[in-house]
């Protein structure tokens, strides 16, 4: 191997580094933002609860039986679980309707299935 060949070499794994470092680096900040975002979502889940909970206490007064409070879980999770479907197909029909205007049908990055 000549001595040009060995620098071409040593030039391509430093850019490879460089390029492995940034890729490592856009990586953290990504998992960063996720992480904010999960625990803005955790927050408002919490104050919601707290809303909710504070609604039940006064509709059926005082301190809550396991069945209220199983009856509470039931229907926090039923309207968590309809509340995600309809914004699902919102999201999906004001998704279906920019890429009409587009001229792009079925071409979509988010797989939302039903």
């Amino acid at each position: 191997m000549d001595p040009g060949e060995k620098f071409k070499v040593t030039e391509l794994e430093k850019i490879l580094k460089e390029y492995e470092l940034t890729r490592i680096h856009t990586d953290v900040i990504e998992k960063i933002v996720i992480l904010v975002i999960a625990s803005l979502g955790l927050i408002t889940a919490l104050a919601w609860d707290t809303a909710l909970a504070s609604l039940f206490k006064k509709l059926f007064g005082g301190e809550q039986t396991l069945v209220e409070e199983m009856s509470y879980a039931l229907v926090i999770t039923i309207i968590a679980a309809i509340v995600s479907v309809l914004l699902s197909r919102s999201l999906r029909r004001k998704k279906s309707k920019n890429l009409s205007k587009l001229g792009k049908p079925g071409h979509n990055s988010i797989n939302m299935e039903e």
